[in-house]
This record gives C-alpha cells, sequence and structure tokens, in this order.
C-alpha cells in the first residue's frame, strides 16, 4: 500500500507545485487524494478505472443523505420516480457494470494464459471470492460490489477528515510541525518513506 499512497501524495505535490502564492482548499485536495489512494490499493492497475467507479459511488451517497429523512410511499414511488430516483439507479446499474468490466478483462486475462491469478489488491481478492470452488463461500456479485462500495466509503470520509484536522493542528503548533519535519528528514533523507522507516517515526506518530 506505501507505493500507491506515495505515487499519489507525489502527483498532488507536484499539482501543488503550480499553486505556489496562492491559497489551496487542502480538505477538497485531500478528498481527491484518498480517493485516488483508495483507487489504487482497491484496483491496483485498474485504478483509473476504479476512480470513474468511486465518483459514481460519491455521487450516490449525496442522493442518500439528501433523501435520508424524506418520507416515503411505497406503492406511489414504485410508479412514479423522482429524478433522485432515476439518477441513483443509473448509478446503481453503472457502478455494477464497471466493476464487472474490470472483473471480466482480469478473467479474460488468466483464462488466455496472460495472467496466473485474479490480482494482489483487494478487487483480486474478491474476484477469488467470486470464483471459490466451495459454493457456500462464493461471493455473489452482489456482494462483491457491495464490499467495494464498503471499503470506499469506510475508507475515504475518516481518512480525509483525518488529514484535515492533523494539518490544521500542524498549522497551528509550528513547534510539533518542526520536530515532525526534522524526524522525516534525519530517517528518510531525500527517499521516498518505506514501510521500515515509518515503523520508527516516533514524534510523526504521536499527531492525531
Amino acid at each position: 500500500m506505501t507505493p500507491a499512497v506515495i505515487a499519489s501524495v507525489e502527483t498532488m505535490l507536484e499539482k501543488w507545485k503550480g499553486q505556489e502564492g496562492k491559497e489551496i482548499e487542502v480538505f477538497q485536495e485531500f478528498r481527491f487524494l484518498t480517493s485516488e489512494v483508495i483507487s489504487r490499493t482497491a484496483f491496483g492497475s485498474s485504478y483509473l478505472e476504479g476512480e470513474k467507479i468511486f465518483d459514481m459511488l460519491k455521487k450516490l451517497s449525496i442522493i442518500m443523505a439528501r433523501n435520508l429523512f424524506k418520507a416515503r410511499i411505497p406503492v406511489i414511488n414504485y410508479f412514479w420516480k423522482t429524478a433522485d430516483d432515476i439518477e441513483s439507479e443509473k448509478l446503481v446499474k453503472g457502478i455494477q457494470e464497471s466493476v464487472m468490466e474490470i472483473v471480466k478483462k482480469r478473467e479474460d486475462k488468466v483464462v488466455s494464459g496472460e495472467a496466473d491469478k485474479f490480482g494482489s489488491d483487494f478487487l483480486g481478492l474478491l474476484v477469488n471470492a467470486y470464483h471459490d470452488l466451495v459454493e457456500k463461500n462464493r461471493l455473489s456479485l452482489e456482494d462483491l460490489v457491495d464490499e467495494c462500495k464498503t471499503f470506499y466509503f469506510a475508507g475515504q470520509e475518516t481518512t480525509n477528515s483525518l488529514l484535515a484536522w492533523t494539518v490544521l493542528l500542524l498549522a497551528i503548533h509550528r513547534d510539533w510541525q518542526e520536530k515532525a519535519r526534522r524526524e522525516v528528514i534525519e530517517i528518510f533523507g531525500n527517499q521516498n518513506p518505506h514501510s521500515e522507516g515509518i515503523a520508527k517515526l516516533k514524534t510523526v506518530r504521536k499527531l492525531p
């Protein structure tokens, strides 16, 4: 997972270089960052397609939140659908079709001998479960899609909020900012972070 995080952070920082002297909305930037990291972790080499799926999931969550406390009458709603109902149905269908498109590509690679497994990322594990030889352990298509949704919703908002809160506290407490910076430079120098070095970060691990 560390290489996926590094690749995404490097992309974000490269974009920030062109914003020097300008105000940056970090909360929104971290939203993009966490979404990309989750996409890379969940879908590996297919992460660009994964980002499209997560974009649809984000739109679906907005619609769900907007209609959370609205009263619904089953019979009437069956015959008369609101614009949000129609849009959410399109998104659900689009998410399922996109996930299955990626799954099909991986299945085709295994069948053709181009790959010997479905992948070692999160989706690869799900596809393995989808093809489990033991029927009672087999994951259904609906469960596979639901797992992707859960992975996104559980990871994106919480991580995004934590990053924004940490940056705010570091901006307020400059002494801790300096301590953390010195420790990172001392352990990694000009190198990219690695799991062995991350385990040695004592000051950084104290941050929220």
